[in-house]
């Protein structure tokens, strides 16, 4: 048995939403950025499994499988591969994550207003203008 849904409870279950209706047009460039950057990305994940040409493109390439992991993970360096590659990430968070903090205790102990606004305003700005461009690179 199918029941038919009336007009008018049509109407009652989209009143709120009608009501409410800028915050969901709020939510609409939330959920394009986690859509595009997030949910796009697996489109790339196919190149892990691929012998990829960019000539053919991603559809283009043929299909290889594991094979890409297999030659990684039977490679005589992957020990020193991994160890590096564990090393640097450890040596980049201990050296970048106490730098921001440290200074901007440092930062609140001059007491000129004047001079902690202008520092904080070109140290910010500095490091927004540098992550814009070494972001557009890649």
């Amino acid at each position: 048995m199918t029941r038919k849904m009336s007009t008018e409870s049509k109407i009652k279950r989209h009143k709120p939403i009608l009501r409410e209706y800028q915050l969901y047009l709020m939510i609409i460039p939330t959920m394009l950025y986690f859509i595009i950057f997030h949910y796009g990305a697996f489109y790339g994940l196919q190149i892990a499994f691929k012998d990829f040409n960019a000539a053919q493109g991603i559809w283009g390439s043929p299909w290889v499988g594991f094979e890409q992991f297999e030659r990684l993970f039977r490679n005589y360096n992957f020990g020193i591969i991994i160890r590096n590659t564990f090393m640097l990430s450890l040596e980049s968070l201990l050296i970048t994550f106490p730098i921001p903090i440290v200074l901007a205790l440092l930062v609140n102990q001059v007491e000129h207003t004047r001079f902690k606004k202008s520092f904080q305003l070109i140290s910010y700005n500095e490091q927004g203008e540098a992550s814009g461009h070494f972001g557009s690179l890649g």
